[in-house]
């Protein structure tokens, strides 16, 4: 049996960044993931902003498959807001991205292998953890779970995983080419009729190609209806479009798992449910959470023993800088989930005829939570 100082489960965003920033202060780290190639399918709309990119990681230049400008909200009576005042985001190629990270953990040391499901994690009494494969099983002094929202493995490990269904978006996801495709805005559309309790998006990839999907609330899906809705709003917003690898998978739209940190076991991604509720976009809390936990564990790893006390700085160093903008969000998605399509119409109809250029996120729900001002300090807090 081999034995790591730190074992990382899953080769996302989150387990690569933590694998690269273990392996480059000396550790002995093993990647393990249970798929051929990182990154496919995509689960995503792969847009990111750039502070949350550049924060974490220097980006390459054939991550950044396009820049996006502006955006509109589309509300459920089709009145379209014009957003001029979008800070500077990009729509990544995920697929390059998650193997160039994982080019990056080699390159530092990692032992990177692929087609290793992690079938269960246990502890032995010498405090060492298990993580067994169909075919292996290593050992390592420390383990940083990172196999995204299912994470059967913090369920091995005690945490409770289990979601309520209004605190889960169901989706589906697809690769769509029509020349009607906008090259550098995106699109966000909501009412009840496109995608119950969450919003459907058009990011564009490159002119007349986009990321295509929507996320519906648990509460209103049932089996299948993110892929009807998805095909439908597709016919109706892009006809005669051309639609490639559509799939369908699910987005933690919680609070973020308390605590981070047991004994000598992390969570990070969507495994610890780090996600903004608002608009279910994960990669930036992905990697800075990844490069946080794995420089905290080779920190806490010296001469074969482990400071478990020491790991729990990673938890105390997240909250600090995002997890209470993440309890906002979800505070906010609350609300919004509440809110009827009359009252986005109404909403949507005080914004459209403002100048595009003075919009910008934060115009757009301090309006929303004008009347609720526990909520609007939320907003500012999230978006000021």
């Amino acid at each position: 049996m081999e034995t790591f100082d730190i074992a990382v489960a899953g080769a996302g965003p989150a387990g690569s960044m933590a694998a690269y920033s273990a392996s480059r202060r000396g550790k002995k780290v093993c990647l393990l993931e249970r798929k051929i190639t990182p990154g496919v399918p995509y689960r995503c709309g792969e847009g990111i902003g750039k502070k949350g990119l550049i924060l974490s990681v220097k980006p390459k230049q054939e991550w950044l498959k396009n820049g996006i400008s502006s955006a509109s909200m589309i509300s459920p009576a089709g009145i379209r807001v014009d957003i001029g005042n979008v800070e500077t985001s990009y729509i990544l190629d995920r697929e390059v991205m998650d193997n160039d990270l994982v080019e990056l953990a080699i390159n530092a040391g990692t032992d990177f292998r692929k087609n290793f499901p992690v079938i269960s994690i246990e502890r032995n009494e010498k405090g060492n953890y298990l993580l067994k494969s169909p075919s292996e099983t290593i050992q390592a002094s420390c383990v940083i779970i990172a196999d995204g929202v299912e994470s059967r493995l913090a369920r091995n490990l005690g945490w409770k995983t289990t979601l309520e269904t209004q605190d889960i978006e169901t989706c589906a996801f697809a690769r769509v080419y029509s020349p009607e495709i906008e090259n550098s805005r995106c699109l966000f559309y909501m009412g009840k009729d496109i995608a119950p309790g969450g919003y459907a998006w058009i990011f564009p990839r490159a002119q007349g190609e986009a990321n295509v999907g929507l996320g519906i609330s648990g509460t209103y899906s049932r089996a299948g209806k993110p892929y009807k809705l998805l095909l439908h709003f597709i016919k109706k917003h892009i006809p005669n479009a051309r639609i490639e690898g559509l799939h369908c998978g699910g987005v933690p739209v919680t609070k973020w798992l308390r605590p981070l940190v047991k004994d000598g076991a992390m969570l990070v991604g969507d495994a610890a449910r780090q996600v903004n509720c608002l608009n279910g976009a994960g990669i930036a809390y992905s990697l800075y959470a990844g490069k946080l936990a794995g420089k905290t564990a080779a920190e806490a790893i010296s001469g074969g023993t482990v400071n478990y006390s020491h790991l729990k700085q990673y938890q105390k160093q997240w909250k600090k800088r995002f997890g209470k903008q993440q309890d906002h969000s979800y505070s906010l998605k609350q609300f919004i989930q509440c809110m009827d399509d009359p009252f986005l119409d109404k909403i949507a109809l005080s914004l459209a005829n403002e100048n595009p250029k003075n919009i910008n996120y934060l115009r757009v729900f301090t309006k929303t939570f004008a009347k609720h001002p526990l909520l609007l300090l939320k907003v500012i807090k999230l978006f000021g």
